[in-house]
């Protein structure tokens, strides 16, 4: 005997459970109980608008634990818009609070590898500390450093990066880096360099 799985509309045996995927979760954590509480579109949305929106907000979701989407649940409940707080919040508002919930992680973010993996990768590597800074740049806006005032900002920056950690490995080198904190700075520093470089490096052959 066969059955269409609820969740992804593939017809398949009555025996075997249904997979479910990333927006289903979300639709069954987040969305489907906030409709539950009361949450609604305005009368005479569209209806492909509504499921439009629903997807959406369920895949900008998707990277979210069970754990958080339930505090986002909790939170929402209370940011409904209308005179009765109770129709569906805006993206803006729903990304807002669940950046405050569970950052998104940066190698989810969208364009942030395509920068490096771009001609831009390719001019900061060249430049000591310039990766880090730019990603610095992007972990604080979500965007890339296009304003001279940023452009310079970022030079700095760099200039900075590169300085300590040249101290740094130097100490090292000398078996005289005991501070816990350098150390673990020194430590992300390497970590993530060696990610965007490793991005830079994909463009490269691309």
């Amino acid at each position: 005997m066969q059955t269409q799985c609820a969740t992804t509309n593939v017809v398949q045996d009555a025996s075997e459970p249904c997979e479910e995927t990333k927006r289903d979760r979300v639709r069954r954590l987040l969305i489907d109980k906030l409709k539950s509480d009361g949450m609604r579109f305005e009368r005479g949305t569209p209806v492909e608008d509504q499921k439009r929106r629903l997807d959406r907000m369920a895949d900008d979701l998707s990277y979210m634990t069970d754990e958080r989407l339930g505090w986002l649940r909790d939170c929402l409940k209370t940011k409904g818009e209308g005179s009765r707080r109770n129709f569906w919040p805006s993206r803006i508002t729903v990304l807002g609070y669940a950046e405050q919930a569970q950052p998104r992680p940066l190698e989810d973010w969208p364009g942030l590898k395509g920068w490096f993996v771009s001609a831009a990768g390719q001019v900061a590597i060249g430049t000591p500390g310039r990766l880090l800074a730019e990603f610095k740049f992007w972990t604080k806006h979500k965007r890339p450093p296009v304003r001279s005032y940023e452009l310079e900002a970022v030079a700095r920056e760099a200039k900075q990066i590169s300085a300590r950690r040249e101290t740094l490995v130097s100490r090292r080198d000398r078996n005289v880096l005991t501070d816990a904190e350098d150390i673990r700075w020194l430590g992300v520093v390497e970590q993530v360099e060696s990610q965007l470089v490793g991005w830079v490096r994909e463009g490269s052959r691309e």
